[in-house]
């Protein structure tokens, strides 16, 4: 199938399928097609619904494409995960849509991506935002023992009804808000044949991204060499970014600056949304909005 768009009927946003070398990518688009471009890209097990709220929160003033990246979400699995070839499916679906040049946030394993991507093609990225990306974290056992398990367990799992995977994922992050938590498992899930639902993420394909998708030193080099305006976004609990390192990545970066969310963790998709949403339209210049209730007519 040869690299192109098509474009399918939303609900709240322009659903688009972007065809590149056989593999079809679904893209959530929102916004005016003349404004700055904006590609959000989520972190591994997620999708791209799970950051509604942020390309919700831009789309007044961006031309914002929400990213289901290979493996996860609408997006079909794939034979690789690694970091190289996240990163050239991003510059892939910016030359296949004509963005030109395009804001990239990335969240987690998505930041991986966009940090390879505008490592190596900084002809199409302007501004970057890396949303608690832990360069260290490749070489850890967390994900060379514990998270690949989880993958495993998350492949093999089946569920009733979505409360079930909800009072999980609940027990598991008492930082994350329950509204936000629903929202992400329900636009995680698809349900098989015989009526179960199961995880639409490539659970057994994606651990083989954990243990062969980009070393510690790899991504740090690949920080070095970035040369666009970056913002490092970092939850204050986050147990895999310290503040530290992520004080050590803006030294490091040409034009770095950082935002530390309060009550935040890793997982700020579904924790703090909305500060992450204020942090990232700062960051990109755009107006501030009054999203407060009116009180008279």
């Amino acid at each position: 199938m040869p690299t192109g768009t098509t474009v399918v009927a939303g609900d709240d946003a322009r659903d688009r399928i972007v065809v590149v070398d056989g593999l079809s990518f679904h893209v959530r688009e929102l916004g005016d097609a003349a404004a700055p471009a904006v590609v959000v890209l989520h972190g591994i097990m997620g999708h791209a619904r799970e950051w509604d709220t942020l390309t919700e929160g831009l789309g007044d003033a961006f031309h914002v494409l929400a990213v289901d990246q290979r493996g996860h979400g609408r997006t079909p699995w794939a034979d690789e995960y690694t970091a190289i070839a996240l990163a050239d499916d991003v510059a892939a679906v910016i030359a296949a849509l004509g963005l030109g040049r395009a804001h990239l946030v990335g969240h987690s394993m998505g930041a991986m991506a966009a940090s390879v991507c505008a490592a190596e093609r900084p002809d199409l990225v302007d501004h970057l935002v890396l949303v608690d990306l832990a360069p260290d974290v490749p070489d850890t056992d967390f994900c060379t023992r514990e998270l690949p398990a989880m993958l495993a367990a998350f492949a093999d799992a089946s569920y009733a009804t979505v409360q079930e995977p909800l009072d999980e994922w609940l027990a598991a992050n008492p930082l994350a808000d329950p509204r936000h938590l629903r929202h992400y498992v329900e636009h995680g899930l698809v349900r098989r044949d015989d009526g179960r639902l199961v995880w639409r993420f490539d659970g057994v394909g994606l651990a083989r991204f954990v243990t062969d998708g980009l070393t510690s030193a790899q991504l740090w080099r690949a920080l070095d060499r970035l040369a666009a305006p970056t913002l490092v976004i970092r939850g204050e609990q986050s147990p895999l970014l310290s503040s530290d390192t992520a004080a050590a990545m803006v030294r490091r970066l040409d034009r770095g600056s950082l935002v530390e969310i309060a009550g935040g963790g890793h997982d700020l998709g579904v924790e703090r949304p909305g500060a992450v949403t204020a942090a990232v339209r700062a960051f990109l210049g755009a107006p501030t909005v009054d999203r407060r209730p009116r009180s008279g007519p």
